[in-house]
């Protein structure tokens, strides 16, 4: 039977209590009697479990609550969690949360493939798991499950290779695996390179997905995945890749490459993949893209300011709401009149409320970037300021979906210092649009 770890969160309680002192002081006093006794009942539900005397009557409302993520730890939105016979289905939400109900019509007893019941997680990209459950035990553990799910192989038809790499590279997190796995894919119709995307494979970067794929045989791009604890996470040095950028060059047959302006895409901790090309390659980074980020240092790398860079953040994610990294971008404008602007995604969490339309948005910038520094010969053109947009900053205390100002940077009224920086009029529409409308609307 396969296994689920649990996850140990600290109860966190709000109070919004008026009156006077003495009101308060009750109230206070009240409340740590009832964190006592919740103490002790999670204990004595633990030692009722351990003992095994756990049991619910016919008719009972049972309940289970978890979370799901991939084995990289992302949390993934939108997965179905099934469990047979009684077929009670739930689905995650943004940060891969789910609760899941039924009514005990009858008790549950064990079947021909042994257990009483079947946990079945799905999601679309990921392999499916079922988890046999034994006994009524399992919905009277105190703390949520946590279920992982494997992101399915990249198919075999992409070109690419495996290679052994120093997970030391890695500038997130302490990793312990050395296979670094590079993919490529290039239409057909491309005769010559454009350009490269490169996208980490961290979350929900893939180069098979549809509309990218389109999206490159429109623009002549070449499509580029990198995986594996070496690399997908950032690496303290893009110069170690290039032997391997080269290797995938001449393995398809364009040459060109290995040299290619590039542009990046990395999701949570695949922003330091992302944003590790414009510290080190600025002169050959158009643009970068960093989704729904888990912190905000990557954000700050050296140069990060001289590329246009799209950062999204959706307002229920809790590492937006650790880390702010809206406030980080607002102060990189300020403080390095950085190439920079927010998309702050109201009601999302982790991951996306819509993957085709995230994707959508993310090439509309991509394409304005490419329009204002893409030389016809494959250089770049600098960054011009004064030649972008200007949209307003969202007001996160008002939350929700916003309908923001943009104008041109001459006629722009508000703060320019903190104001979102958008490449053209084109996407500067696009970027308020997108803002103002809801992930229901756009699915």
């Amino acid at each position: 039977m396969e296994t689920t770890s649990r996850t140990t969160e600290e109860p966190c309680n709000k109070y919004g209590w008026t009156g006077d002192e003495g009101g308060k002081k009750k109230k206070n006093e009240m409340s740590k009697m009832n964190v006592v006794k919740n103490i002790w009942l999670t204990r004595l539900l633990i030692l009722g479990t351990l003992l095994g005397g756990i049991s619910f009557a016919q008719g009972e409302t049972v309940f289970l609550k978890g979370k799901v993520m991939d084995t990289d730890d992302n949390w993934l939105n939108d997965a179905t969690v099934t469990l047979l016979p009684v077929n009670a289905v739930a689905r995650t939400d943004g940060n891969g949360e789910f609760a899941l109900e039924f009514t005990l019509e009858e008790p549950l007893e064990e079947r021909g493939g042994g257990g009483i019941a079947t946990l079945k997680v799905e999601r679309n990209g990921h392999s499916t798991r079922q988890i046999k459950i034994d006994s009524m035990d399992y919905f009277s553990q105190p703390m949520p499950i946590v279920v992982k799910l494997k992101p399915q192989l990249m198919v075999s038809s992409l070109t690419g290779f495996v290679v052994q790499m120093d997970p030391k590279n890695s500038i997130v997190g302490k990793r312990t695996g050395t296979d670094a796995h590079f993919y490529v894919y290039i239409p057909e119709s491309v005769k010559t390179v454009k350009a490269a995307f490169y996208i980490s494979m961290h979350g929900i970067g893939n180069i098979t997905t549809p509309i990218l794929q389109k999206f490159a045989e429109e623009e002549q791009l070449a499509l580029v995945a990198m995986d594996g604890d070496p690399v997908k996470r950032g690496v303290a040095s893009v110069t170690v890749l290039e032997e391997h950028i080269k290797k995938l060059a001449e393995m398809c047959g364009h040459p060109e490459l290995a040299t290619a302006p590039i542009m990046t895409f990395g999701h949570s901790n695949g922003t330091a993949f992302s944003a590790s090309f414009p510290r080190d390659w600025p002169e050959r980074t158009i643009a970068w893209v960093a989704f729904h980020p888990g912190f905000s240092s990557y954000l700050q790398f050296p140069n990060t300011e001289q590329v246009p860079a799209l950062v999204m953040c959706g307002t229920a994610d809790k590492y937006l709401l650790n880390a702010r990294q809206d406030q980080t971008v607002a102060t990189l404008r300020s403080e390095r009149n950085a190439a920079m602007c927010m998309m702050m995604e109201g009601g999302v969490g982790h991951g996306p409320a819509d993957a085709e339309s995230t994707w959508a948005f993310v090439i509309d910038f991509l394409k304005a970037s490419m329009r204002v520094r893409l030389n016809d010969d494959g250089s770049l053109k600098p960054v011009d300021i004064e030649k972008g947009w200007l949209g307003d900053v969202y007001n996160f205390e008002k939350g929700g979906r916003q309908s923001l100002n943009v104008a041109s940077y001459d006629q722009y009224e508000g703060d320019k210092s903190t104001a979102n920086w958008l490449p053209d009029s084109t996407f500067a529409k696009a970027w308020q649009a997108y803002g103002q409308t809801s992930p229901e609307k756009r699915r």
